[in-house]
């Protein structure tokens, strides 16, 4: 199995102009969604579906082709959102569809108090829990090896299960640099991206690459 982590933590010197391009690009992206749809609601979860998620598509792939020995740069990368805006509004639809259902059982149950409401509840957000475990490595598996669907999905939750501390430990490394940004300074927040996404490939690379090992 080869581990692309070492490339990964290179390539946050050598890459610094496409890590602080990416900062900008998703920031930006992720800003107009506070803007047009303020706090966490099932709007926001869907807007950030088709602003952020093509962003990130692209980021991905670029960081994607880091860590797997090909090219970099801020040129590429936007080439890259361009590329695969498509692909990554469709993949982040996926977590964004089943957050917003999540956030409507909550505000639903909220208001009414109703016991019942435990039970979809629970389910919804169990499947959102999964959901964006497994987006780490689908944005990859879309933009890089070019699955879809539901064998895109499939292949993304096989990975999780296959190794569940690699995106744990991303969505860790995510819920970190929100709580900097927002309790610290938000500009902090523009350094998170390029190195978030840089982490995410190389763990997505070593495992599903690894898989017959």
């Amino acid at each position: 199995m080869t581990d692309h982590l070492p490339v990964a933590l290179r390539a946050l010197w050598h890459e610094l102009p496409l890590l602080a391009a990416a900062g900008v690009a998703v920031c930006a992206a992720a800003g107009a969604v506070v803007v047009v749809a303020p706090g966490i609601n099932p709007f926001a979860v869907l807007l950030a579906a088709l602003l952020v998620a093509p962003v990130w598509a692209g980021v991905t792939a670029t960081t994607d082709s880091v860590v797997r020995g090909g090219p970099g740069g801020v040129v590429l990368m936007l080439k890259n959102i361009k590329r695969y805006a498509v692909g990554g509004a469709a993949t982040g639809s996926v977590p964004a569809i089943v957050t917003a259902v999540t956030l409507l059982n909550w505000a639903l149950y909220d208001a009414t108090g109703r016991g019942w409401i435990l039970m979809p509840l629970a389910a919804s957000g169990a499947a959102t829990v999964l959901a964006v475990l497994a987006a780490f490595a689908a944005f990859s598996l879309r933009v890089t090896e070019g699955l879809t669907g539901r064998t895109q999905w499939l292949t993304a939750l096989w990975l999780v299960a296959r190794a569940p501390l690699v995106p744990v430990g991303v969505l860790a490394v995510v819920v970190v640099a929100l709580l900097v940004g927002t309790s610290v300074t938000a500009s902090l927040l523009l350094l998170a991206p390029g190195p978030i996404a840089l982490l995410a490939s190389a763990g997505t690379w070593t495992t599903y690459l690894g898989r017959t090992a």
